[in-house]
């Protein structure tokens, strides 16, 4: 119990101070330090700094989803409504989910020509944030009879949307600007099922 107990420990402390200060720049003595386990622990349950990381990046995938779809709008009836539903709550939610920014896509810009290992992680993730959405939009799709875009170009589009919005959101230090990226996005959205 002791050593699942950590695993989780030195994956909160990394996630964390990954999010802040980038991959490059977190140690695996602070890594330690923060989750408030021995040195030992560390290499027990990780081989590397590198592995640790990709670790992180699982963890920070699943619970960000998980969060993501625990919302009252999978209990909307028509799949065209729950799209937008989603995509709103998103918008609504995005100040709280990426207070300080997207791990996957601040990590993949930091190591983009370093780490191939962690790269092909991040690519695999956000592929699988993107399947998860495109189920949402092709439902939405097929109720309106729409086949001129896919529901996993829209994923990608979104993705595109949330990890831009990020990026403008810190650049300008205003977080509402990527609560109105999705709301741009979801202004298409509505137009392209008409409701």
């Amino acid at each position: 119990m002791n050593k699942i107990n950590a695993k989780s420990k030195i994956i909160t402390a990394a996630k964390q101070i990954m999010i802040l200060r980038g991959y490059k720049a977190t140690t695996v003595d602070e890594i330690i330090q923060q989750a408030g386990v021995a040195k030992g622990s560390f290499y027990h349950a990780f081989k590397s700094k590198e592995e640790l990381a990709i670790a992180a990046l699982i963890d920070y995938k699943e619970k960000g989803w998980a969060l993501v779809t625990n919302s009252d709008y999978l209990d909307v009836e028509d799949p065209a409504d729950r799209a937008i539903a989603f995509v709103q709550y998103l918008e609504d939610k995005a100040a709280e989910i990426w207070q300080h920014g997207c791990l996957l896509g601040s990590v993949a810009v930091e190591i983009s020509d370093s780490s191939p290992v962690i790269l092909d992680t991040i690519d695999e993730l956000l592929g699988e944030y993107e399947k998860a959405m495109a189920l949402v939009f092709n439902q939405a799709l097929r109720a309106r009879k729409i086949n001129k875009v896919s529901g996993r170009e829209l994923g990608k589009q979104l993705m595109v949307v949330v990890e831009g919005g990020i990026i403008s959101a810190k650049s300008h230090s205003d977080t509402k600007i990527l609560s109105v990226s999705i709301s741009h996005f979801k202004r298409y959205l509505n137009y392209l099922l008409e409701t």
